[in-house]
């Protein structure tokens, strides 16, 4: 198998091979892959350490509005026909080289093959099997790997190269302590406080169903003038992005893994925090403030409720997500490693 986790590119000589108990399954056009959500849903509910990343509700609504390419993904069944893994992959052409992506690439984290517990090994073969059958890519990248990950662990066909590096890791803040957040970001919650009251009437909401459409409109036109005044675009910019969101936000908040939150000052609408929760993790994905509420800090005013909403439902990590931005260290947040895996044809 191919796990050496040096950087150094190296070549393989074992050729996946495919058990007879498991059977892979080519899910090539969206249709199919959508056939397959509520086997998805079950099957992404049985894996301990699945993200809201991996969740239908997200890669279903980026396919339809931000992949380009060609799909290729695999299912994996059991003798009895139950799906105990999926790959959701697709191939970019990417000039003359054609690359096999995960779904969900660039905008999300993560981002790693589904396989329910005790079907790991046989998983796997297929899964690399498949792969090795096809002609239509010359290249793999899946990066945003946690340590630990499955795709790591895919075995290599013969005849192909790779290399496993560290990539940018994820500030991440352990809720488990009495006093998560160091006492000088304390300190500075509380006068943000202070000086939010004088402001006026400061209140934090999550985005019930129907708050949903309110908040997104917000966090676009405040993530806009965000990075207007740094004189970029943000992420937001993009048409397809903003398609994706609107209609994956709620189908993630019926699905119980969406937190939209936001802060009102005498009931408008000056800051929007876009989290994702599962388990006992929060993700910190995106968010918006209003440069001309500044003297009262309400990015810090709405992370800190967010922080205390997480702890207050049980979640024992924050995650920042990947970026090393100097705030996320002010809250306390340590890095956690993330990989990227590379494969190419020799």
């Amino acid at each position: 198998m191919c796990t050496d986790s040096s950087p150094a590119a190296r070549s393989t000589t074992s050729p996946p091979t495919r058990p007879a108990e498991a059977r892979a399954q080519a899910i090539a056009s969206p249709a199919a892959l959508e056939r397959l959500r509520a086997e998805w849903e079950a099957l992404w509910a049985q894996v301990p350490d699945a993200t809201p990343f991996q969740h239908p509700a997200w890669l279903l609504p980026w396919w339809r509005h931000i992949a380009r390419g060609t799909l290729a993904a695999t299912a994996v069944r059991s003798p009895a026909g139950e799906l105990v893994a999926l790959a959701p992959l697709y191939v970019y052409p990417d000039g003359e080289r054609r690359q096999l992506f995960p779904l969900g690439i660039a905008t999300s984290d993560d981002l790693t093959v589904l396989v329910r517990p005790g079907w790991e090994a046989q998983a796997l073969c297929c899964i690399a099997a498949q792969l090795a059958a096809r002609a239509d890519f010359d290249a793999i990248a899946c990066p945003q790997q946690r340590a630990g990950s499955l795709v790591l662990d895919l075995p290599c066909p013969p005849g192909w190269q790779q290399e496993i590096r560290a990539c940018e890791p994820h500030p991440v803040l352990d809720l488990r302590a009495a006093q998560a957040m160091p006492k000088a970001m304390r300190d500075n919650v509380r006068h943000c406080r202070s000086r939010g009251e004088r402001a006026g009437t400061v209140t934090c909401e999550t985005a019930g169903a129907q708050h949903i459409e309110e908040f997104l409109a917000a966090l676009e036109r405040l993530h806009a003038q965000r990075w207007a005044g740094r004189g970029e675009s943000g992420v937001l910019q993009d048409a397809r992005v903003r398609a994706m969101h609107r209609e994956a936000a709620p189908q993630l908040q019926a699905a119980g893994l969406l937190r939209l939150q936001a802060l009102r000052v005498d009931g408008r609408i000056v800051a929007v925090l876009y989290c994702l929760a599962h388990g006992r993790r929060w993700q910190y994905y995106l968010g918006g403030f209003d440069p001309a509420q500044a003297a009262i800090s309400p990015g810090t005013l709405l992370v800190a409720h967010a922080i205390a909403q997480a702890r207050a439902e049980g979640a024992t990590a924050f995650d920042f997500l990947r970026g090393q931005e100097a705030y996320k260290y002010r809250w306390g947040a340590v890095d956690e490693a993330r990989f990227a895996l590379r494969r190419w044809r020799s």
